[in-house]
């Protein structure tokens, strides 16, 4: 369902915008990956993934160290 509202949604945008449209879009998504702002973000939100990643990890080996512990909640 959600590919289907992107896709009306891009198309309307598509329409509304006509011919020269396409061309001002890539131009702006150009400029803003480029920028020192989004590369800022990109790399802080692949360092707090990694970091997230890591506490997993040392939860899951923390877990499956201690065999008394459940390695799931029972609800």
């Amino acid at each position: 369902m959600g590919t289907m509202i992107g896709f009306l949604l891009g198309y309307y945008l598509g329409v509304k915008a006509g011919p020269n449209g396409y061309e001002e879009l890539q131009a702006s998504w150009a400029t803003i990956t480029s920028s020192a702002e989004m590369k800022d973000l990109v790399s802080g939100g692949i360092s707090v993934a990694r970091d997230l990643l890591r506490q997993g990890g040392a939860i899951v080996a923390g877990r499956l160290a201690d065999t008394d512990a459940p390695l799931r909640r029972v609800a």
